[in-house]
């Protein structure tokens, strides 16, 4: 219509007011297009956040069976030397404030001695802390240690309230990702020296790998639901 009448020869200032009321297509076609990309991004922002709670509720079922797997295995390795039960914790290796350290998992461990002092480590440094998980984990290598009465001497401050004195000895095992750096450490420990025999410490070893194993695969199928959840953030 306006190209009709502006090669009519009427100037294009005149075209509104020879249009009379379909003057109002323009604004409904501009709301009509403004409504349609704005519906267009919604529908895409709910897709979105509809593929990324999907991706959200699949880790946490995967977290929760992997839970449910290791406190199985722990359960089992925890009660497999044969004198006596062991107790089972595990370190994961992670940064603060810009510093390695190990932290321990607050959801997955086996207790069956009450050692009550040594629940409050949350994190060691492997750099400054004393500890038998430290030196395996700085070494990459499996250690057993029969604790002397005069352990808790050798801890600094921040950690000499958080060792208890009644542990006898520590199995701290590494644990492995491909031939990276220890992903963190299976610490084993107690009050009564199950581990004594070099063949009952080599079994209760042999089967430690092997839940080690499991652990290190188990969080990598987390890690990589995580960026995937993330990348649809």
């Amino acid at each position: 219509m306006v190209a009709n009448t502006v090669s009519d020869g009427q100037r294009l200032a005149s075209v509104p007011g020879r249009l009379g009321w379909w003057n109002l297509l323009l604004p409904i076609g501009v709301a009509l297009l403004i409504f349609d990309l704005v519906n267009d991004i919604l529908t895409q922002r709910a897709a979105a956040a509809a593929e990324r709670n999907a991706h959200l509720e699949s880790l946490r079922r995967l977290k929760q069976s992997n839970q449910q797997v290791l406190s199985s295995l722990l359960h089992t390795m925890g009660r497999s030397p044969r004198r006596g039960n062991v107790n089972v914790h595990l370190f994961y290796a992670d940064t603060l404030d810009d510093r390695r350290v190990l932290r321990k998992d607050r959801t997955v461990y086996y207790e069956c001695e009450d050692l009550p002092l040594n629940y409050s480590l949350d994190v060691a440094y492997p750099d400054t802390d004393e500890l038998v998980i430290c030196e395996a984990y700085n070494n990459d290598e499996i250690l057993y240690e029969e604790l002397p009465v005069t352990h808790p001497e050798r801890y600094n401050p921040r950690i000499k309230n958080k060792v208890d004195p009644q542990i006898t000895w520590v199995l701290a095992l590494p644990m492995h990702r491909d031939d990276d750096t220890p992903a963190g450490v299976v610490c084993a420990f107690g009050n009564k020296r199950v581990l004594s025999d070099p063949a009952g410490r080599r079994s209760f070893q042999s089967l430690a790998v092997g839940v080690a194993e499991v652990i290190v695969r188990l969080r990598a199928l987390e890690r990589e639901e995580e960026m995937r959840a993330n990348s649809h953030a």
